[in-house]
């Protein structure tokens, strides 16, 4: 099984955001349990670094993304990618460039809060309580 987080998903998770943590770090615990693969897209890894500046400083921040490193691995994004994501007619691009790198890692799932963004998505798009019941 392959499993790609969103970046709301790990935000939740390495800023503790209330009242999403606890699902949102179940999942991850139990997509590691039952040995999933566990990715972020390429171009999560920036985002989450600027994003992680508006709240910690920039040693919390290399701290937090040591720890992304090594619980993530990397779905990579190329031109095929972001060509891919283009013809998925989503409104969101980062959206559509998320599923494009689950596509191309061959995810199983994407694990989102905002499973009705990736409406018609090749790749089933579930929210960490859902990921849970299953």
């Amino acid at each position: 099984m392959k499993v790609l987080f969103d970046v709301n998903v790990v935000l939740d998770i390495v800023g503790n955001r209330s009242p999403f943590y606890g699902d949102s770090h179940a999942a991850l615990l139990k997509a590691a349990e039952v040995g999933a693969t566990i990715l972020l897209a390429v171009h999560t890894f920036p985002t989450l670094y600027y994003l992680l500046g508006a709240t910690e400083t920039r040693a919390v921040r290399a701290d937090l993304m040591e720890w992304v490193f090594d619980t993530f691995e990397v779905a990579q994004e190329g031109v095929a990618e972001l060509t891919a994501a283009r013809s998925y007619g989503m409104t969101d691009f980062e959206d559509a460039l998320v599923v494009a790198a689950a596509v191309s890692a061959g995810c199983d799932c994407i694990i989102t809060r905002n499973a009705k963004d990736f409406a018609g998505s090749p790749v089933r798009a579930v929210s960490p309580t859902d990921f849970l019941k299953e």
